[in-house]
């Protein structure tokens, strides 16, 4: 064999730096926890470091292809991987406390976490199939393991059944619709797959894509795609949800962008429509399904598809401002969602129990960390300002103006109208509504002692303030990646 064959280039392994490293942090979590007993402490000082190493070495990154075009480093891809890394860091933040409180493993947990992160992040990188592929299934698994990770509890291994039955259902989506792709034009890769549409389409190139948008769809959480949503995140940690609710959102619409991309220059019609049929579904479906819960977590679980119907109106006629709006609206969304998700952990105590919204009544006086940060990550979530998240709105509204799509934006506005009411509701409920229900675990004391979730939900609430009153710093950042060819 050639000598060569085994031979990768530097700067190819330098740019694998992030996902090398979160794979190995996993690799040696696992070894010290086997060999030196749980420390919870030192797993997660560990995991954070491994975190921080990650994005400082992603900031290293060269940009372009790598591993002979399978790999593709672009403006939004660095950018996703930020988000990645970010709710990964907060997720680690608020499991501490949850790990130590439930007397659970750490270092399996934290292994999990990190390679389901490598996953994510591989993902938003490939520009081949086959390896998205991988990198999709390396993020599922860990997932599905993690949903049902506290097993002692039913409701958290039925979240982790029903996750992976419809994972695993729509993994066969995916893995058909690579073979359609591959056996109409011969070649996985994404550039090529798009010089061979560009000639007169077929039935199966066009139904190989549509199964590959059904089953990122559904990792997106997007209308009709989005039944599992509101029972896993019910059942499974509040913690996990806070990484689960977001990385795989973001890593799928980064593949979202490469195939509207490879529509457009395969010269297939049509596209624009399907995607605005979703983007509306889900603004709909996700708000009205939202009005009607009393679980904050089943009412996340479907304003989290309402968002992704408002994430999916920049690929509605991809243009200049298409991955600006993208990114600050996952920036945003990751810092409001999982500081929420990690505040709801350490509210509702017991995993166990339902997490009704009338028994947080009177608690934003009883925990006041807690409830400012709750009450702000709602407001980001509505989308009312000085907030990042009406910053994302704006910019997904101004996309829809832009782009020629009026009916977009006034689906925008009236459904973000329902979604205020809601979130307020949980507003009102923690501050005007007399306490009727006493904390199961002691109380104040208790949730004091979780610096951990603590952290998570301050970063959660005041990057999204300071970034919703001074956005020009991330646009600027984002304006001159994509100028220098991110």
């Amino acid at each position: 064999m050639p000598a060569d064959l085994y031979s990768i280039p530097a700067a190819d392994l330098i740019g694998l730096y992030p996902e090398l490293i979160l794979a190995g942090a996993g690799v040696v979590i696992l070894l010290v926890d086997a060999f030196l007993g749980d420390r919870r402490l030192l797993t997660t000082i560990f995991a954070l470091a491994a975190v921080g190493a990650a994005a400082f070495y992603g900031g290293s990154t060269a940009m372009g292809a790598s591993f002979g075009g399978l790999l593709e480093t672009t403006a939004l891809s660095v950018a996703i991987r930020w988000v990645v890394l970010l709710c990964l860091g907060m997720a680690l933040l608020g499991s501490h406390g949850f790990l130590r409180r439930e007397r659970l493993p750490s270092g399996e947990y934290h292994a999990l976490l990190l390679w389901a992160a490598a996953g994510a992040l591989l993902m938003a990188r490939t520009s081949e199939l086959i390896t998205l592929f991988l990198g999709l299934e390396l993020l599922s698994i860990c997932l599905y393991a993690l949903a049902a990770y506290h097993r002692r509890l039913p409701v958290a291994t039925e979240s982790g059944i029903k996750y992976f039955l419809n994972g695993a259902f729509i993994s066969c989506f995916v893995l058909l619709g690579i073979a359609l792709v591959y056996g109409e034009t011969g070649t996985t890769r994404l550039s090529a797959v798009a010089e061979a549409g560009s000639e007169p389409g077929s039935p199966m190139l066009l139904i190989g894509l549509l199964l590959l948008i059904c089953g990122f769809a559904f990792k997106m959480s997007v209308a009709p795609f989005h039944a599992w949503a509101p029972d896993v995140y019910q059942g499974a940690a509040s913690p996990f949800v806070a990484f689960l609710s977001v990385a795989p959102k973001a890593a799928s619409a980064v593949v979202l962008v490469r195939i509207t991309e490879l529509t457009l220059v395969a010269g297939l019609d049509g596209w624009d429509d399907v995607i605005s049929v979703l983007a509306v579904l889900s603004m709909i479906v996700g708000n009205f399904l939202a009005l009607s819960q009393r679980d904050i977590k089943r009412m996340l679980a479907y304003s989290g598809v309402a968002h992704m119907g408002y994430l999916l109106v920049p690929l509605v006629g991809l243009g200049e401002g298409t991955r600006e709006a993208l990114f600050v609206y996952l920036l945003a969304y990751a810092l409001m969602n999982a500081g929420a998700f990690v505040a709801i952990g350490r509210l509702y105590a017991e995993p166990g129990d339902q997490h009704l919204i009338s028994d947080l009544a009177g608690w934003g006086y009883r925990f006041p960390l807690l409830g400012v940060g709750l009450t702000v990550c709602l407001i980001s979530l509505g989308g009312i300002p000085p907030t990042l998240g009406f910053v994302g709105k704006y910019l997904v509204f101004l996309h829809a103006i832009q782009s020629g799509h009026p009916m977009l934006a006034v689906a925008i506005v009236l459904t973000s109208l329902l979604g205020v009411y809601y979130y307020l509701r949980v507003v009102y409920t923690l501050y005007m509504m007399p306490e009727v229900r006493q904390p199961s675990d002691g109380g104040e004391a208790a949730r004091s002692l979780d610096w951990g979730a603590g952290a998570a939900v301050v970063i959660g609430a005041l990057g999204s303030v300071f970034l919703g009153l001074w956005p020009t710093g991330v646009l600027q950042w984002f304006a001159r990646a994509l100028g220098t060819g991110l």
